[in-house]
């Protein structure tokens, strides 16, 4: 992905969608006045790329569960939820 620039119109116009942008990806942004780089809008910390890869690590986790949802094993309706837990506390406890 190559660097993103804008004019400093459109960064007074959005600048928090451009802030929040800046830090979701972790690339700056360049501020253009006159064409030229007036600022620069980058990531607040080091800390934001560890908590967009833990964002990104969730996502994958969550499509990989959503993803396997129909392989699930269904549930006995005849079996309570007492009689589950007693099977489960037998099982574990003896």
């Amino acid at each position: 992905m190559g660097e993103m620039t804008v004019g400093v119109r459109e960064a007074k116009r959005s600048l928090s969608a451009l802030m929040a942008r800046a830090n979701e990806s972790g690339e700056a942004i360049t501020v253009l006045k006159h064409g030229r780089p007036w600022a620069v809008i980058s990531p607040a910390d080091a800390q934001s790329l560890e908590r967009r890869q833990k964002r990104e690590r969730l996502r994958r986790l969550t499509r990989e569960i959503e993803s396997t949802r129909d392989e699930e094993p269904s549930w006995d309706e005849s079996v309570s939820d007492a009689e589950l837990l007693g099977e489960e506390r037998m099982k574990r406890f003896g």
